[in-house]
This record gives structure tokens, sequence and C-alpha cells, in this order.
């Protein structure tokens, strides 16, 4: 999964591990009212790592800074320069851990594995 990751990284200038969604996905308005569904099967959850050539990263941080582009992870800043980005097929064990729920699955994805 991360040398495919890398591989693609290194064909093109940058890749991510991903996903497809599974749930629906709204599109909402600010004042909480459901504005659209978005098209499923052109949403993908991206994971880590992402892959990107140094210089070509390099030169999106400065392109950001300089013009105050906002970015949410490092892909988003070689979006920003216009550049491609693949998708890696990854796995929906790879799970960002970040609160204890998430800490639950991750350890039931471990201990699964060990029983495997």
């Amino acid at each position: 999964m991360e040398h495919s990751c890398m591989a693609d990284g290194m064909k093109v200038g940058a890749a991510v591990l991903g996903v497809p969604v599974k749930p629906t996905i709204k599109q909402v308005n600010a004042d909480g009212t459901v504005e659209k569904t978005l098209t499923r099967s052109k949403l993908w959850e991206v994971q880590t790592p992402q892959c990107i050539k140094p210089e070509l990263l390099k030169e999106g941080f400065e392109n950001v800074r300089a013009k105050n582009i906002e970015v949410t992870d490092d892909v988003s800043i070689i979006e920003a320069m216009g550049l491609p980005v693949l998708i890696t097929q990854g796995s929906y064990t790879n799970i960002k851990v970040t609160t204890p729920e998430d800490m639950s699955v991750a350890q039931r994805f471990l201990k699964d594995l060990r029983a495997e």
C-alpha cells in the first residue's frame, strides 16, 4: 500500500492513500439547511501517507505562503498549484486516531490482526 503510494508520487509528483467514502455526504448552508447531496462515487477519504516529491512540496509551501492560501493537508498544497495528485487505494483499517472512540476502533483492528 505505502509502496504503491510512493511509486504513484514519483510518477506524477504527489499521491495520497485513500478509500471511497461509504456514507452519504451532504453540503450544508450556513443556516444548517441541506444545499445538496454530493456524488458519493466522486468522494474519497484521504489517509496517510501523503507522498510528495520534496522539491515540489517546498515550491508548494512557498506558493501558498505567498498567496495566503488556506490548505488542510500536504496534497492540498499541490492541488493549489494546479498540479495532479493521484489517489492510491488505501485500507479502511488505516484510520486516523484522534479521539478515544478512534482508539477503541484501532485496538479492535490490532486485536483482529494478531488473531490472523
